[in-house]
């Protein structure tokens, strides 16, 4: 059997460390990675005991992209040729889905659909040496795994067109002034920094961070009339149960919230 490509490990309580681990590809993408990194997000997103989840890549690298070494095609018909990228596209939605918050550590090149796992996270924290780049008409191929929607989205028309028409590319502070990166780092800290992100939400409210991140996608997604509609569901589901029963508990007898009852299940 091959060696697992995709690591999961627990490294402190409440927090899932997910790792691309092909570092001698430095991290490129192939049927291996879907396949099991497909059903390792199913199994977080069921998974009560997890409450943040950190996604990197090993070998200083975060993923260089898809594995060109490999072919993309598998089976028969009109969808053969780009069979991965549908299998591909399926775990992008997953990650998007996942109820936890999700962090992406980034040291090194995020590349292509690299680029694409990393903006599918909520927060990106990168190391000042990573770079990150969309190279795919440099090869002749389309942008694949959402890198048009994702960075047409933040970056606007003409800055996304400069970018994917030439195949270019962001060092990390750039991506950071264009709103791309969440958090930058010295060289090598960025999954240290990205860990102790990922401890401070899993001490948190879980169920208020959830509907948080929900609301937070649908900002991007939502005219105003119906976001406001979404904010007041949300808020009607948060203000009745235990986490915003803490948090004013905690008001008023001032001390700072202390949501571990509820972690571990408690009443």
């Amino acid at each position: 059997m091959a060696a697992p490509v995709v690591l999961v490990e627990r490294p402190q309580p409440g927090v899932t460390l997910i790792r691309l681990n092909r570092p001698d590809q430095r991290n490129a993408v192939g049927w291996q990675t879907w396949e099991e990194l497909g059903p390792a997000l199913a199994a977080l997103a069921a998974d009560d005991t997890c409450r943040a989840v950190v996604l990197t890549g090993s070998g200083g690298s975060f993923c260089a992209g898809g594995d060109i070494k490999s072919s993309p095609s598998r089976g028969r018909g009109l969808g053969a040729p780009a069979a991965r990228l549908l299998v591909g596209q399926r775990v992008l939605g997953d990650l998007l889905r996942l109820p936890q918050p999700v962090v992406a550590a980034v040291e090194g090149p995020a590349m292509g659909i690299g680029w694409s796992l990393a903006l599918a996270c909520d927060v990106v924290v990168a190391a000042r040496d990573a770079v990150f780049g969309a190279p795919f008409v440099l090869r002749g191929l389309v942008p694949d795994g959402g890198a048009a929607w994702f960075l047409t989205r933040a970056l606007g028309r003409q800055r996304a067109s400069a970018l994917l028409l030439r195949g270019g590319r962001m060092a990390a502070s750039e991506a950071q002034e264009a709103g791309l990166v969440g958090l930058l780092t010295e060289t090598g800290a960025a999954l240290d920094e990205a860990l102790a992100l990922a401890a401070e939400m899993a001490r948190g409210p879980a169920e208020a961070l959830r509907l948080t991140k929900g609301m937070i996608r649908g900002a991007n997604d939502l005219p105003l009339e119906r976001f406001l509609e979404l904010e007041w569901l949300s808020a009607t589901l948060d203000i009745t149960g235990p986490d915003a029963a803490e948090g004013r508990a905690s008001f008023v007898e001032k001390r700072d919230p202390d949501f571990s009852a509820l972690r571990d299940g408690a009443p």
